[in-house]
């Protein structure tokens, strides 16, 4: 009796067509499985890499020490805050100069975080209390131009305000205290903005 030839040999020139695309479904499964393999892997030691670095911060009390680790771990999530957090505590530490360093520095490495505004009005009050009032004038005008969300721009139009009735700028400070009336700003801010429009002259 003769040998029966395999019904679907790959070497069969009629049957290639249907083997190839098999072959290549089969390989593709495979790479898909392999990927997310590799992602969950990935996704697990970045996680852990985070915790690892979380843990580093929270042992650091120095401030440069603190930098230095955010500086090198600018892709982990908390990194952001982190700095934040340095920052002010510089601040209320009294070492404005530095604190103006590391709020700037925020801005320059989180360009679209939405704590952005907070960095630039961290950066104005520190560079004010160093007495650097066009530092500070350029930052407060910084968070205006940003439109962000009171309560950032409330504040650094009433100290830009201040700044400029101070400077005898009163027109431009008239026109930013009628821009807040005109929003009617909580009422925390009213007695503020009243006592800066009754330095106004007629």
């Amino acid at each position: 009796m003769p040998n029966e030839r395999l019904a679907f040999s790959p070497m069969d020139p009629g049957n290639r067509g249907s083997v190839l695309p098999l072959a290549a479904l089969l390989l593709l499964i495979g790479l898909i499985a392999a990927a997310i393999g590799t992602f969950a892997w990935q996704k697990h030691a970045r996680r852990v890499r985070w915790e690892e670095v979380a843990s580093s911060y929270a042992r650091t009390s120095n401030a440069s020490e603190r930098l230095t680790l955010i500086e090198r771990h600018r892709d982990v999530p908390q990194s952001a805050l982190w700095l934040l957090q340095t920052a002010s505590g510089q601040f209320q530490e009294g070492a404005y100069g530095e604190a103006t360093k590391s709020f700037l520095l925020f801005v320059d490495y989180f360009p679209k975080h939405p704590l952005r505004p907070a960095a630039l009005l961290g950066a104005a009050v520190a560079a004010e209390a160093q007495g650097k009032q066009e530092d500070a004038v350029r930052s407060y005008r910084a968070v205006i131009a940003e439109q962000s969300a009171d309560p950032y721009r409330l504040v650094a139009e009433i100290n830009l305000a201040r700044l400029e009735i101070g400077q005898k700028q009163y027109a431009p400070a008239k026109t930013l205290l009628e821009e807040i009336h005109r929003r009617r700003p909580v009422n925390r801010f009213e007695g503020e903005v009243q006592e800066l429009r009754d330095r106004l002259p007629p």
